[in-house]
């Protein structure tokens, strides 16, 4: 099936008001912060990280080998899960709508960037530039401008998963204080300083053996995770098209609920105001009103078909969805 000229693409904002006019009361309703949703979700999964922590711990007295070694797997996995749930509340802090008061949503986001080494303050510029110069040369998320070639970018789409998250962390103070105010500069610099202190604290007072089987070896399966949510919402797409230039992952009800609904990235871009626990009521509101869309039906069939067309070096959207009805 052709793709629609990359020429011709629709116009972001006036689709946005359509879709707006159209369902005015509904949208309102949807941009409503829910506390109580949001409290669940994050007790939900702080329990998980308490569970899979004390699984970790545990299984680490027990014998034989072929006992410890799978339920500390099991332990540290849950753990993993857990932090990536927390990125991913982040994510949502940075766009004002984990809480609807903005001091407590910021703290909290900034408390959820502890475990990730990560700056809130940093992260917050360059994602909200991803959002403004989606696809353009000023997105720091659209890897065609960091590779000169097919193999280049393939390379870096795989290290996206791979070893992106680790680099990351370096390069977020960095690449965000070049672009902040003297403001928010200041703002970087004391995270970090307060992020030090903490992990000297940590460190200094809690057996090195334990942190690394509750909080550092999890942080790769967090790794892993942050990457295949990256790769999935906007590798192999269309950047010039807004409706093509990020994927929605339609998953089953368990991995929704373990992205917290943002594997419905269009719909997130579409309205990055709306928070994540009413992704899925957008999707199933806006989705045969869209005239075409990326998507896949779960993040293993995504990675099946990008793995197939990176064999082949093809640069092109995969995915690409019809609407019925248009």
């Amino acid at each position: 099936m052709s793709l629609p000229p990359a020429t011709l693409p629709p116009e972001y904002l006036p689709l946005k008001r359509k879709l707006l006019n159209e369902h005015k009361a509904e949208f309102a309703s949807l941009r409503k912060h829910d506390s109580r949703l949001r409290l669940i979700e994050i007790t939900t999964f702080l329990l998980i990280w308490f569970g899979g922590a004390g699984l970790t711990l545990s299984a680490d007295a027990l014998q034989p080998l072929w006992l410890t070694l799978p339920l500390q797997s099991i332990g540290i996995f849950l753990c993993g899960l857990s932090f990536f749930v927390f990125f991913l509340e982040i994510h949502e802090g940075m766009h004002s709508i984990l809480f609807k008061h903005k001091p407590l949503n910021d703290f909290l986001s900034f408390l959820f960037c502890l475990p990730l080494f990560m700056s809130f303050t940093g992260a917050l510029i360059l994602h909200l530039r991803h959002h403004r110069y989606l696809g353009e040369r000023e997105d720091p998320d659209e890897y065609r401008f960091y590779a000169k070639t097919r193999l280049g970018l393939m390379f870096l789409y795989y290290g996206r998963v791979f070893i992106a998250p680790l680099i990351y962390i370096f390069l977020i103070p960095i690449l965000g204080y070049r672009h902040a105010t003297s403001k928010q500069r200041l703002r970087i610099i004391l995270e970090w300083l307060i992020m030090l202190c903490v992990y000297i604290f940590l460190f200094a007072y809690i057996p090195f053996y334990i942190l690394l089987l509750v909080w550092l070896l999890p942080t790769f399966i967090t790794g892993f995770l942050i990457g295949l949510w990256g790769l999935a919402q906007h590798a192999l797409t269309q950047a010039s098209d807004p409706l093509l230039a990020t994927r929605s992952i339609h998953a089953n009800p368990l991995v929704s609920f373990c992205f917290i609904n943002q594997n419905y990235h269009l719909e997130h871009h579409l309205f990055p105001e709306i928070p994540s626990y009413h992704l899925k009521k957008v999707y199933e509101m806006i989705w045969n009103e869209l005239p075409y869309a990326l998507s896949s039906d779960s993040y293993l069939d995504f990675l099946k078909e990008f793995i197939r067309v990176s064999f082949k070096l093809e640069d092109k959207p995969i995915g690409y969805t019809e609407i019925i009805g248009w």
